[in-house]
């Protein structure tokens, strides 16, 4: 046990290095563990270390007689013996004196120091594990809600899910929090500005329009003239429209209608109409791939989508060549719209920021291209709307792809029959 072991160590000293260096031994023993240690002849004269405990002698004088370690224990303090005996024969005995509490640390057997080590080991461990919850749990709820701000959740808050935390966390959450208020105050404010404007343009506009049809009764009218207000007039009421429709989808307040929606038909007529005010531009569209792709939304909206996105394949690809369109599903439960056209493609540095409001690539994608940066911007919230995806990327041989990826119903709606086609 522990006491043999010291005990042997002891001798071995005194033996060798004489009475100082047993003492010393002993003085660096009670300084660690508080136990006052004594070493005794065989005949029971102190040696090394002060005064014998009063019970000590009698423990000693046991222990020496039955060579195994010996105790007495007397009100909190308890009396170890025992004996050693060295090459030559000569025997000693050790005697130390300690607080009770710390007898089973000599007592015990090294497997019970096993047992307490790992217990203390899992007691630690177990801390180790409530200190990196405590702190981990606060930095992933801050990782969720800085991914939801990236993507355009401006409402989300972290300080109700921390509690009151008092500590650097909880500050940072408090941060957080102010941060993605202000952010989303200002937004708001972007957004409403945008409306209003769009709003108040729209009556000047109207009173051009009638002003302009007044203006073609009056003789000596430039036809030429007012043929190119006109024209700039409807761009205008078209750039407002996009603009309300795209202040309507930021605001979080619209929903997409819950109709039945069948997508085949949606690319289908979106193809004709395109195709046919394609051909004086020596362009075409074509539908290269169809399936059966019905889904619950706001067939408006959609249809606007994917008119959006084949108008702008319509402008960018070169005179003589055609844009492709095809309907694709996925798995049962999604399906996907693609648009190809024949054109330069995008930088792929610019491909992030193409859904981005009035975002132009260069200046082979301008004005003159008759687009103003909305259409795609609004295909794109109108897909985050019904729970979709947008995404774009160069096809490997020239020319963009656009792609819509949005939820269908694995069972077919009963649609309305199709009318007969015109002859």
């Amino acid at each position: 046990n522990a006491l043999s072991t010291r005990a042997r160590e002891a001798v071995v000293i005194f033996d060798r290095e004489g009475a100082a260096g047993a003492r010393r031994y002993f003085d660096n023993l009670e300084r660690a563990t508080q136990i006052h240690a004594v070493l005794l002849d065989a005949d029971g004269h102190q040696v090394v270390g002060r005064a014998v405990p009063e019970t000590g002698a009698a423990v000693a004088a046991r222990a020496l007689v039955s060579g195994q370690t010996e105790m007495e224990a007397e009100g909190q303090t308890a009396v170890k013996a025992r004996a050693v005996t060295i090459a030559d024969g000569r025997r000693y005995v050790i005697v130390a004196s300690f607080p009770i509490g710390l007898m089973r640390l000599l007592h015990d057997a090294p497997s019970a120091q096993i047992v307490r080590l790992l217990v203390v080991v899992a007691t630690a461990a177990a801390t180790c594990y409530a200190l990196a919850r405590y702190v981990a749990r606060p930095l992933a709820t801050l990782r969720r809600a800085t991914h939801e701000l990236a993507g355009g959740n401006l409402a989300v808050r972290v300080q109700p899910a921390m509690g009151h935390r008092t500590d650097e966390l909880g500050e940072l959450a408090r941060d957080f929090d102010g941060m993605a208020e202000r952010l989303e105050g200002l937004v708001s404010a972007e957004r409403r500005l945008l409306r209003d404007i769009s709003h108040e343009l729209r009556s000047p506009l109207a009173r051009l329009n009638v002003a302009l049809g007044l203006a073609r009764h009056e003789p000596g009218a430039e036809p030429s003239a007012l043929d190119r207000i006109e024209r700039e007039a409807e761009r205008l009421n078209a750039l407002i429209g996009q603009l309300l429709t795209l202040a309507r989808l930021e605001s979080g307040t619209t929903e997409a209608a819950q109709e039945a929606v069948d997508l085949a038909a949606i690319v289908r007529e979106v193809a004709e109409d395109a195709d046919f005010e394609a051909r004086s531009r020596r362009r075409a569209v074509q539908v290269v791939e169809s399936c059966a792709g019905q889904l619950r939304g706001d067939p408006e909206l959609l249809r606007s989508a994917v008119e959006n996105v084949v108008r702008n394949a319509v402008r960018h690809t070169p005179d003589g060549t055609a844009v492709e369109v095809g309907l694709r599903r996925l798995d049962a439960a999604r399906v996907r719209i693609w648009v190809r056209d024949r054109g330069a493609g995008v930088p792929e540095a610019a491909l992030p920021f193409i859904f981005e409001p009035f975002y132009r690539v260069s200046a082979a994608r301008d004005r003159a291209t008759g687009g103003v940066g909305l259409g795609l911007t609004i295909a794109h919230r109108t897909v985050r709307l019904h729970g979709g995806t947008l995404r774009a990327a160069n096809a490997a041989d020239g020319g963009l792809i656009v792609e819509l990826s949005l939820p269908a119903v694995e069972t077919p709606f009963r649609l309305p029959l199709e009318p007969t086609a015109r002859a």
